[in-house]
This record gives C-alpha cells, sequence and structure tokens, in this order.
C-alpha cells in the first residue's frame, strides 16, 4: 500500500498511540486516589469518546481533516470539580464516588455537547469570542496548572497543595515523580526540536520499554512494581470495561454533582473557547473560511452522543489536524483512521492501560500542563500589556492557592474589571465644537452669517458616541463643566445622541447632574436624534430637574443647530422683510450706487407654503435671492425616501452653482414659509453684460461673496471635523 491510504494509516498510527496514551493519562488524572478502581472503566470510556469523536466530527465537519480529540484544558476541570466533588462524600463507599465520577463526566459533556449545538443553531459562535482575552488567557494558563495538580495528586495522593507536597517527600513518590519530570522534559524537547511527526509516540514508547528492560535487569516481577505504585493498580487480563448508565444513575451522589455545578457551568465556555481559538489557528493555516457555527454544531452533536456513555468533551485539535495536513492526508480518511486504531485497541483497553507506568500518565499531564501554562502565562507577557497579563496571572494564582472556584471568581471579577476599564478609557465625546464653527445646512444672509460668526461660540455642540455608562459619563459630564467655566458665557448646549450605541441607568445620574448644572447658569439645552429608550430613561431625570431649566428636543443635529441659529439671530437683529433687500446687498457689497438698479433688473415673485420653485433636471437658466421667507432643498432616493439636504432664509442665493456650470438644477425646492423671492434670468443677465456691465459685474460679485461665505463656513466645519 503506498500514496494516500499509506500515509493515511500512517498518521492513524501516530494520531491512534497519541490517543491511546492521553486516554490513559486523563483516566489517571479523573480516577486516582479513592476514585482508583475506576481507572479502567475510565481509560475505556475516555478511549472510546475519542473514537466517537473522531468518526463524527470526520464524516461531518466542513474541514474534511479534521481531527477531534478529548481536550486537556476540559480534563483539568472535570478532574478539579470530580476532586471537589468526591472529596465532600466522606461516608460514601468507592462504588459511589466513582458513580458520581462518571455522573460529573456525563453531566458535564452533555451541557457542552448542548450549548455547544445550540450556539451554532442560532449562530452565537462569535459571542464567546467577546470574552476578554485575558480572562480566556487566564482560565487557559489555569487549565495547565490544573493538570500538573492532578498529575502530582496521581504521584502522591492528596487534596491539597500542602498535603501533596508532604507526600511527595515519600521515597517511593519521588521515585515516580523523578521519572515523570525527565520523561515531561524528553516529551517537550522530542515536539519542539524534532519535526517527526513520529517523535511523540516513538518517546513514549520508549520511555515504556526502557522501563520494561530496568525491571527485567533489576529482576523485579510485574506485580512486586504494581504493588510499589509504578503500574496501575489494576489487572492486566481485562478488556473493554464501560460503566452501566443504570448503575450511574442510581448510584451517583446526585447532591455532589450539584455542589460543583458552577464548576461545570465554566466548561462549556472554556470549551468553545478553545474550539474558535482552533478554528481560526485552522483558518490561517489552510487559507480559508471555516463556518465557525456548522463546526459547533458538528462538536455538538458528538459531545452529546459521548454524554451518552458518561465519555469526557472534545473538539477538533489544532495540532492533530496540522499533522494530517503535513503528512499529505488532505480528506476524511485522516479522522477515520486515528478512530480505526483507537478502535481496534478497544477490546485490550484494560491490559493496555494496566501495563503504561504510571510516570509516563503523570509525566504526559505535567508536560501538557505546563505547555499550557507557558504559552498563556508566560509568553503573552510578550504580546499582552502589563495590566492584562496582570489578570492572567491573578487567575493562575489564585487557582494555585484557593481551587478552581477562586480563580473562576477571580476571572469574573477580571472580566467585569476589564470591561469596566476598557470601556471608561474609550472616548464617548466624537466631536466638540462652537456654533460658529459647526452650523446648520441653512444657507443664510451676509448679516445673519456675520451674527452667526460673531456669537456662534455661544453655542456648545458635544456630539456623544460608543456606550454611556457610569464609567464614561463622566467625561460628558467634565467637558460640560469645563465649557461652563470657559468664556464667552455659554447659552445654547447641543447634545447629540445620533452615534450613541446605548446606555445604561447608572448614566441618569451624569445627566442629572448637567441638567442642575445648566439651570442655574440658565443655560438652554437641546437633544437631539435621541433613541425612545435613551429618552425613557432620562425621563425622571429631566421632571427632577428645575423648572428654570430649558430643553428642547430636535430630531436631528442639522435641526437642533437651525433652532439655536434662529434664536441667536432673532436675539441679535430682527427677520428680513422686503424692503431690507438693499441692506443685504449693502452688508454683502458695501455702499454702491447701482444697488437700487440691480434690484429693479430682478423679477419679484411671491409663492405660497408648498410651492415648487425650482424641479430637479430642468435647465438652470435662472438665480434666486431670497428676500423673505424659508426654502427647503431636497432630494428624493431612489427608495422613495426624501433627503433634506438643507434649508435657506432670507438674503440666501439659490441655483447659483448650476446656472454658472450650465448644467441642470440637481434637486428639487420647496417653498417652506411664504417667500418673497427676486430672480435673474440668465437671458438678463446676459444684457446686462452687454449694456451695463458695471451692473452685471455687481451682480457676479454678489454671487460670487455668496459662494465664499458657504466655502468658508464649509472649510471651518470640516477643520473641527478632523481636529
Amino acid at each position: 500500500m503506498t500514496g494516500k491510504p499509506m500515509s493515511s494509516v500512517m498518521f492513524g498510527l501516530v494520531a491512534g498511540i497519541d490517543g491511546l496514551g492521553t486516554s490513559v493519562a486523563f483516566a489517571a488524572l479523573v480516577f486516582s486516589g479513592t476514585l482508583a478502581a475506576g481507572f479502567a472503566a475510565g481509560v475505556s470510556v475516555m478511549l472510546l469518546s475519542c473514537v466517537i469523536l473522531a468518526v463524527y466530527v470526520s464524516l461531518r465537519s466542513r474541514l474534511p481533516t479534521s481531527v477531534a480529540q478529548v481536550q486537556e484544558t476540559s480534563i483539568a476541570i472535570l478532574a478539579s470539580a470530580v476532586a471537589a466533588a468526591t472529596g465532600s462524600m466522606i461516608a460514601a463507599d468507592p462504588e459511589e464516588k466513582i458513580a458520581t465520577a462518571f455522573a460529573i463526566l456525563a453531566v458535564s459533556t452533555l451541557a457542552t455537547g448542548s450549548i455547544f449545538y445550540l450556539s451554532g443553531r442560532f449562530r452565537f459562535g462569535a459571542l464567546v469570542r467577546f470574552l476578554p482575552y485575558p480572562v480566556v488567557a487566564g482560565f487557559l494558563a489555569g487549565s495547565g496548572w490544573l493538570l500538573i495538580e492532578g498529575a502530582l495528586v496521581m504521584i502522591g495522593p492528596g487534596t491539597d497543595p500542602s498535603r501533596i507536597l508532604q507526600s511527595l517527600a515519600d521515597p517511593s513518590a519521588l521515585g515516580i515523580l523523578i521519572p515523570a519530570l525527565i520523561f515531561a522534559v524528553a516529551l517537550a524537547a522530542a515536539l519542539r526540536l524534532l519535526p517527526s511527526p513520529i517523535a511523540a509516540p516513538t518517546v513514549m514508547l520508549a520511555a515504556i520499554a526502557l522501563f520494561y528492560g530496568a525491571l527485567v535487569l533489576a529482576g523485579m516481577p510485574i506485580e512486586t512494581a504494581r504493588a510499589s505504585g509504578w503500574l496501575p493498580a489494576i489487572s492486566d487480563s481485562g478488556g473493554l470495561a464501560l460503566p452501566s448508565p443504570l448503575w450511574i444513575v442510581s448510584a451517583a451522589d446526585w447532591s455532589a454533582v450539584l455542589s460543583v455545578a458552577p464548576m461545570l457551568v465554566s466548561l462549556p465556555l472554556i470549551s468553545m473557547t478553545g474550539m474558535l481559538l482552533n478554528t481560526s489557528g485552522l483558518e490561517a493555516a489552510v487559507g480559508r473560511d471555516i463556518d465557525a457555527n456548522a463546526e459547533l454544531r458538528v462538536a455538538g452533536q458528538a459531545n452529546v452522543a459521548v454524554g451518552l456513555i458518561s465519555g469526557a468533551s472534545g473538539f477538533t485539535g489544532l495540532g492533530m489536524t496540522l499533522l494530517a495536513r503535513r503528512l499529505g492526508v488532505t480528506d476524511r480518511s485522516a479522522g477515520l483512521a486515528t478512530a480505526a486504531i483507537m478502535a481496534l485497541a478497544l477490546p485490550f483497553a484494560t491490559a493496555l492501560a494496566a501495563g503504561i507506568p504510571l510516570f509516563v500518565a503523570a509525566g504526559l499531564m505535567i508536560m501538557l500542563g505546563s505547555e499550557l501554562l507557558y504559552d498563556w502565562a508566560v509568553a503573552t507577557r510578550r504580546a499582552l500589556p502589563r495590566l492584562e497579563w496582570a489578570v492572567v496571572l491573578s487567575i493562575v494564582v489564585s487557582m494555585m492557592a484557593f481551587g478552581f472556584m477562586a480563580g473562576m471568581a477571580v476571572g469574573l471579577a477580571a472580566s467585569l474589571a476589564t470591561f469596566v476599564y476598557t470601556y471608561a478609557r474609550l472616548p464617548v465625546i466624537r466631536l466638540a465644537a462652537s456654533g460658529r464653527d459647526r452650523r446648520s445646512r441653512t444657507d443664510r444672509s451676509h448679516m445673519a452669517n456675520r451674527v452667526l460668526d460673531e456669537n456662534g461660540d455661544l453655542v456648545h455642540i458635544l456630539e456623544l458616541h460608543n456606550y454611556l455608562f457610569f464609567g464614561t459619563m463622566g467625561q460628558v459630564v467634565d467637558a460640560v463643566k469645563r465649557r461652563i467655566d470657559d468664556d464667552p458665557p455659554l447659552r445654547f448646549l447641543v447634545l447629540d445622541f445620533r452615534h450613541i450605541s446605548g446606555t445604561d441607568s447608572a448614566a441618569v445620574a451624569g445627566f442629572s447632574r448637567i441638567f442642575s448644572l445648566l439651570a442655574a447658569e440658565g443655560i438652554s439645552v437641546t437633544l437631539s436624534s435621541l433613541p425612545p429608550a435613551v429618552k425613557a430613561m432620562l425621563g425622571p431625570a429631566l421632571k427632577s430637574s428645575p423648572d428654570t431649566l430649558s430643553v428642547t428636543f430636535a430630531v436631528d443635529l442639522d435641526h437642533a443647530l437651525e433652532d439655536c441659529e434662529e434664536r441667536l439671530i432673532a436675539a441679535e437683529c430682527h427677520e428680513h422683510g422686503e424692503s431690507d433687500v438693499a441692506a443685504q446687498f449693502v452688508k454683502a457689497l458695501g455702499h454702491h450706487p447701482r444697488l437700487a438698479a440691480l434690484i429693479a433688473a430682478m423679477e419679484r415673485l411671491e409663492r405660497k407654503v408648498g410651492e415648487r420653485l425650482i424641479t430637479a433636471g430642468e435647465e438652470a437658466d435662472d438665480i434666486f435671492l431670497l428676500g423673505r421667507g424659508v426654502v427647503r432643498v431636497q432630494l428624493n432616493l431612489p427608495d422613495g425616501r426624501i433627503l433634506r439636504l438643507r434649508s435657506m432664509t432670507s438674503g440666501a442665493v439659490l441655483g447659483e452653482i448650476s446656472f454658472y456650470l450650465g448644467g441642470t438644477r440637481t434637486a428639487d425646492v420647496f417653498i417652506e414659509r411664504e417667500a418673497i423671492l427676486f430672480r435673474l434670468t440668465r437671458k438678463t443677465l446676459k444684457a446686462l453684460e452687454k449694456n451695463d456691465p458695471e451692473l452685471a459685474v455687481l451682480a457676479h460679485r454678489l454671487f460670487a461673496r455668496t459662494l465664499a461665505d458657504r466655502l468658508t463656513v464649509a472649510n471651518r466645519m470640516v477643520t473641527v471635523a478632523n481636529a
């Protein structure tokens, strides 16, 4: 057999031996101490779990070369949960404790499978990525410590670090610990230094061979080695030993299972994070996107099946999947060959487990745990800021000193603190500007523009964005206080909520403080683009604010600015009437003896509210000067909506750009308030250029001044927006 089939068989042997070794090690980790009698059944369950995961994921995954495995992270948490639950069962016999351990395995794996599937079914897979990276790293590093701690418990039984250390002082325990450490170092070195895929299985088989060679040289019988703790305390004549589900249900202490429920709740989230991290790594390695939600559904179904036999949860392994591709296996035979090799070992599971030295299982756990600790607690120092790295260390240290539950509590607290700290640092003020620099889309006369230039600083605009809560609201309060204390005295404050992603009730206290400050200074406030939900939350703050507070609501920032500008202009000068047209010309052009003649050359028009003055698409053959009233410039969008482009008030000039460019009108203009206009046609202007050049130049100066005013305001707004 050559070529592709041989590559699949070669990979299956490597992955199968690795699966057998880790199954024995995982079983030894969970079923140690008072649970040692369940070790044989534990090996069988772990090995069968690997077979089910490998077969199902291989057949259903969107990535054909996916190889699913029981993962060490979940085993570390499960071993800790089993130790905590059975440790509280002081009066229970070993059989009840073993049944409880299998019940914990079943519940956790069924829960993991269900959450995996539902997350994929409703496309929630990406949500777990919102977990703060330092918290995820801390849990993964802490899982590494749990593996090391479990290995030490395997060597010297105990339930807490002090008892473990005391038991390790025993010469027989040291006799297992030292070889385990040597094996762990050798295995880690082989994985890092040797590119060959058979490096790890070779080291594992070599260690077993050396052990049995040493027994032969020392003349020590195998049963003597087993009695001394070098080999598992089980018979080597047994085959597949699976626990009965009915026995588990009837014999387990379910109150003890419930006591570790908080630990089991964390397991699906950590497993999902690990799976999505592996998926991201595979995407980068294979150079294409992988549907994470589809992979979650497949892994969820596989884990539910595994949970029914009280097995351990797992998902696609990054290392083995990439190894299959390196060996040239590019189809589903990678997972199927792996499952086939492990299935062949199933009838001999107990015998194989009985023959693997304890130091090999312990050394494998120490190596895996050390790898997790190094990758997530040491190597991340170079990638994370000091504060985030401190979060990782705090979780690991808490697990070391006080156990998994304490580490989980620290992780949740760190997650909350990280969220608050991160979001509190995000700026929530998108733009802060005065009414002089930030104008509405309203064209006005030169006189009105001069009023806004001179008094626009009395208006202050704060465009808010991101999320408002107690951690970020202080930025808004401080910004308002700084402007109140600054010169000139503030008269109008505009708070724009268009870019707010959300707010919480704690932010209401901040707005209450702002409203009180404004009321005390007699400053009016306008709230624009206020979402209904936020408006409802601000209701109590507005009702409790002083009666002297003037509050206005606007549909958007443009209308809010327009209202403030109208109030400023009204306070400084009256609205222009028909008789003011000459005065507007004087303000724009200065005194000139021919101004009256220019007005006389224009056609006077009167228009009612709602009338159309300009239609998009028609020829631009005239220019309008708005003597009195308001017009609205709008655009009809393809979807039927109407977009308001700008408004124009008395003194504004309409249509001059299209007129000079010689094109067609680009927007519709409607009368919004009863208007008096003055119209200058192209025919009239050409006649002036021919017969009265001085008057024609005066008209061109007026229109040029209008364009210059608009450009000045636009440049100022662009400068503020990019500051």
